[in-house]
């Protein structure tokens, strides 16, 4: 079996330059994540504000926090590895198609065919049996 990580974007903020932000929800562990993040930051100049949630709830809490949130949101971007709760956020109108130019060499089984969420990294998951 193998499990996606999957990134999302949510809604867009319309800022000049100088102002950039962009607002990442992360259930992945900040240890693997943060260089990733210091990465775009470095080669786009735009500021990630990265919000984790704690080791116990994971996706689960930021899933739920995206809910709560849904009239308000303040997420850009859902990074997870979750997909069935990715596809609930999905139907609950919660995400924002978006289709990231970084994501035309990913192959369409690994995308949402609406542009919703783009799996680009994969990992084994080992069945406890």
């Amino acid at each position: 079996m193998v499990c996606l990580i999957i990134c999302i974007i949510g809604c867009s903020k319309e800022q000049p330059a100088a102002q950039q932000e962009v607002v990442v929800y992360t259930s992945l562990d900040k240890v693997f994540s943060q260089p990733v993040l210091e990465e775009f930051e470095n080669k786009t100049s735009i500021k990630v504000k990265a919000v984790y949630d704690s080791e116990a709830t994971k996706t689960t809490g930021l899933v739920n926090r995206l809910i709560a949130e849904k009239d308000s949101p303040r997420a850009d971007v859902f990074w997870n590895s979750e997909t069935g709760r990715t596809i609930v956020l999905k139907q609950k109108g919660i995400l924002a198609p978006y289709n990231s130019p970084s994501a035309t060499d990913i192959p369409s089984t690994f995308k949402d065919a609406q542009g919703y969420w783009s799996g680009f990294g994969a990992r084994p998951c080992f069945d406890p049996k």
